[in-house]
């Protein structure tokens, strides 16, 4: 068993270090974030994006650091539904310009269905 339990630790350890990169990028990289308009045509105010940005940011330290790791998780997934629902809405495409947009929503699907892991192996703990 501890061998599962260190394997689940640096699982951890990586999925909240993905989250934690893209939160600082995404500050780093906060002015053509604000740019980009969403896939209804509109950019999300700047406090919106700020928390979101956050979000990853605190979540993947809190994965990272196993700190409150099932609210972390919950805010993460709560993050990826709204991003995907935003900026990857699939079902607004059509033909070769649905292709990336298929893509990044089955890799936030992924990413969310890690996160439940993560969930579940805390509660279970």
């Amino acid at each position: 068993m501890a061998d599962a339990a260190i394997l689940m630790g640096v699982g951890r350890v990586i999925f909240g270090g993905f989250f934690l990169i893209a939160g600082i990028r995404n500050f780093l990289h906060f002015g053509e974030r604000r740019e980009a308009p969403t896939n209804y045509g509109w950019p999300l105010p700047a406090f919106v994006l700020a928390a979101g940005f956050a979000v990853q940011l605190l979540g993947g330290m809190a994965l990272v650091f196993d700190v409150s790791t099932v609210w972390a998780a919950l805010a993460l997934i709560v993050f990826l539904v709204l991003a995907t629902a935003f900026y990857h809405n699939l079902f607004l495409f059509h033909g070769k310009e649905r292709d990336p947009h298929l893509y990044l929503t089955l890799v936030n699907i992924t990413l969310a269905g890690g996160l439940l892991m993560i969930i579940g192996h805390t509660l279970q703990g």
